[in-house]
């Protein structure tokens, strides 16, 4: 197809004997993974231009001979501007313009078909649709296909799909997907409310967002996924911007087989019973806030980078799951990477930083609420844990499977654990041989371990571990910012000697 997008991605080779793909984006490359050839002129509308067309159930009117209809369906022939108003109760449109720019004004356009999907884009170069500004519109398919194969999306495309305006768009799947393209998708503006019985809205070669308000939901499927995993350069789902509310019953938030990439917008997402952001390659966060509100784990991929931005975690297993899911202990070169940004994880019975490779931790604040009953840890790895810059603070049980970082690492770290479980929300808080706050912590549950670094330990200097009493400061996430601690209990003090200092009260 002439006017298919490529995606254009900067690699380097990382582990020819791990990565799916054999490779991995590079920070810059990461952040644009998608350059290929969308084109501005795409949303442009020209009003000199349009089409009209108007639905009814008793006769469906229209003003060109690229525009055929059929009793309830309507088929736009050739490329051009088409703007689309009023309701079909049991009808379709459909897009069949071979290679052409099909440019679509939804104008308060309701669509309900009883048989099957009541949009279907069969052929096009790409389809751009438009959300007129102050109009509602609405698409809605059967429980049950009278066709079998495609369509098989209450809008479904062969072709690129993209999105733009200032309206609404409600689509409700009742059979399958929401909305669906075997090719690309893209979300530049409008508001959504997807709710679909399979995935909520699909791009195979890949799905990028770049704004809007999407509340997606879906029933047994995904709500945001990519999916072609036989060709390279595709699979992808990128976030630039947007809010996006994501609710998955039984499967991902986000779901991509090559790349979940993070690179802006306020995103929530609830998946109570299987993972936030997935990938069966790459995971990167580079900017943006994203709320992972209940997942059973929060982030899950072979490689996982932090960069930049705010990531917020509540998991009843992992927070984060570096994996190639082969399980076991035994190193799978996978690797979390922490970088920048703020990271908060509740971990309630999983480790909060996991992986079956290794971690490498170079910047950025991560706050980690642990498990309270063993085997599970806060920090957890098979290969090694790098630690070179950052704030860390990991609470949570205390077993043979307790691991603090590296000895090679080039900031000093504690691995602190307790004789005796302390209870939940009492503090801990360790200072300087001055007196100066170092750290106080508010644990969420019961914890008999503490990991913590930061570039106030210094080698050669002594400190003290208290627990209980009280902090003036503002307490976020757990962690107090500034003030003033007291009333705590003595339970050790210690000198830093070496990279990594075991404490024990």
């Amino acid at each position: 197809m002439n006017s298919k997008f490529k995606i254009l991605i900067g690699i380097m080779i990382l582990t020819l004997s791990c990565d799916p793909d054999n490779v991995i984006e590079t920070d810059s490359d990461a952040k644009n993974s998608i350059t290929a050839t969308e084109d501005a002129a795409d949303y442009v509308w020209i009003s000199n231009n349009e089409i009209s067309i108007t639905l009814s159930d008793s006769g469906i009117e229209e003003s060109s001979d690229a525009v055929s209809v059929a009793g309830s369906v309507v088929t736009i022939s050739k490329g051009g501007y088409y703007k689309i108003s009023g309701t079909l109760t049991n009808g379709q449109i459909v897009v069949d313009a071979d290679t052409a720019l099909v440019k679509i004004k939804l104008n308060g356009a309701t669509v309900t078909n009883k048989s099957g999907s009541p949009f279907y884009i069969k052929q096009s170069g790409k389809t751009i649709l438009f959300l007129n500004e102050n109009t509602a519109n609405s698409f809605t398919d059967a429980a049950s296909y009278s066709n079998s194969g495609e369509p098989n999306a209450t809008i479904f495309s062969n072709s690129y799909l993209a999105f733009a305006g200032a309206g609404s768009l409600t689509v409700k799947a009742n059979y399958n997907d929401g909305i669906s393209s075997d090719d690309e998708v893209i979300i530049n503006s409008g508001t959504f409310t997807v709710a679909a019985k399979d995935d909520a809205i699909r791009g195979k070669n890949y799905l990028k967002i770049d704004g809007g308000i999407i509340t997606a939901t879906a029933t047994t499927g995904h709500a945001l996924k990519s999916d072609n995993e036989d060709k390279a350069g595709y699979g992808y789902v990128v976030v630039n911007g947007g809010t996006l509310n994501l609710t998955s019953t039984s499967k991902d938030g986000i779901h991509a087989v090559k790349r979940v990439i993070v690179n802006g917008g306020t995103t929530s997402i609830t998946a109570s019973k299987s993972q936030g952001l997935k990938s069966d390659s790459l995971v990167v966060v580079n900017g943006g806030t994203t709320t992972i509100t209940a997942s059973h784990e929060g982030v899950e991929s072979p490689y996982i980078k932090v960069n930049d931005g705010n990531l917020y975690i509540t998991a009843t297993d992992d927070g984060f799951n570096a994996s190639f899911g082969n399980g076991g202990e035994s190193n799978d070169g996978s690797m979390l990477t922490l970088a920048g940004g703020y990271i908060y994880v509740s971990a309630s019975t999983g480790d909060g930083l996991d992986s079956n490779g290794s971690i490498t931790m170079t910047g950025g604040t991560v706050i980690v609420h642990g498990p309270s009953q063993q085997p599970e840890v806060a920090v957890d790895y098979n290969g090694t844990f790098s630690l070179s810059g950052g704030f860390l603070i990991a609470t949570g049980s205390n077993s043979n499977m307790t691991q603090g970082a590296s000895s090679s690492s080039s900031q000093c770290s504690l691995k602190i654990t307790t004789n005796s479980s302390v209870s939940a929300s009492t503090l801990f808080h360790i200072q300087d041989a001055s007196g100066n706050d170092i750290a106080t912590f508010k644990p969420a549950r019961a914890y008999s371990s503490v990991i913590f670094s930061s570039s106030l330990l210094t080698k050669g200097s002594s400190y003290s571990i208290y627990t209980g009493g009280a902090s003036t400061g503002t307490l976020k996430d757990g962690l107090y910012n500034g003030g003033t601690y007291s009333g705590g209990t003595l339970k050790k003090t210690f000198t830093i000697s070496g990279s990594v200092t075991a404490v024990t009260f």
